[in-house]
């Protein structure tokens, strides 16, 4: 008799566990944008082979429709994209999601210096943001109210979670969840988890815009990195209520919590059965 119960338990759990499992690991932190020549020119090739058909000769696109020049991205966009494993694309058309990189950490160095050197190379423009080194957290003597620096003209050298928690709710839980989850968006756009991000790659995020993604560029260094600082804390928050459920909100806690309930009840109404 509780073959039914036991197979649907067994089967959410495979669920999450292929969810959890199947998500791409965040890429460890380096914020060092080679200027060395030959750094240069192993990017160059690598470039010349997985990136030119798209985005054209030296980055300068006009080749395929919907794939940007990249001649004054900087090396942010390079990293954000290479690191998160967004690039490269089978198709331009397709929305850029989250993959294992397809490159190693080296390799992708290099490409990032050559992003980076590219408007000495064309002649044209000049770099865009460069990777970016967040500002780490206040210690516990540092810990300021969130109203006592204005993040946005000032630069106190250290961030608070509660700044970050603040900029958070008001940049970014409207599309990524207040817990960071993700959802979806008009049009089939995935929003995705910001569980997978380093600490680099959440303050390049809103430095670059990655479609569907604007780029917020009313936030100050100092903001960007709150928010980056306060992302990394949704990787593992505190739980005081009870257990998180990878904070999802109100409509899957409730669809546990009637689960869980419904067959504790099955089962507990069965034995008072059994024993009448």
């Amino acid at each position: 008799m509780l073959r039914g119960p036991v197979l649907l338990l067994s089967l959410v759990v495979v669920v999450f566990s292929v969810l959890i499992l199947t998500q791409a690991p965040a890429r460890s932190a380096s914020n060092t944008v080679s200027t060395n020549p030959s750094d240069i020119a192993a990017g160059a090739v690598l470039f010349e082979v997985h990136c030119q058909s798209c985005h054209g000769y030296q980055g300068k696109g006009g080749v395929v429709a919907g794939a940007p020049a990249l001649v004054n991205v900087g090396a942010a966009a390079a990293d954000f994209y290479l690191t998160t494993g967004r690039m490269p694309l089978n198709s331009p058309s397709n929305e850029a999601l989250r993959h294992h990189p397809a490159f190693t950490d080296a390799q992708i160095q290099e490409l990032d210096a050559y992003v980076n050197a590219l408007p000495q190379i064309t002649g044209q423009g000049t770099a865009g943001p460069t990777i970016p080194s967040p500002e780490p957290l206040c210690s516990v003597d540092q810990q300021k109210s969130p109203t006592s620096v204005d993040l946005a003209t000032q630069d106190p050298g250290c961030v608070t979670l509660s700044e970050g928690q603040q900029l958070y709710a008001v940049n970014c839980a409207q599309c990524h969840q207040a817990a960071g989850s993700g959802g979806m968006l008009s049009g089939g756009n995935v929003i995705p988890t910001l569980h997978n991000s380093n600490l680099i790659q959440a303050y390049e995020a809103p430095l670059i815009g990655p479609k569907p993604m604007p780029i917020f560029s009313q936030l100050s260094h100092a903001q960007l990195s709150a928010i980056a600082q306060y992302v990394q804390y949704l990787k593992k928050p505190s739980n005081p209520g009870g257990f998180g459920i990878s904070g999802f909100g109100p409509v899957a806690e409730g669809f546990f919590g009637i689960l869980v309930g419904f067959v504790l009840l099955w089962f507990a109404s069965r034995m008072i059965g059994n024993r009448g």
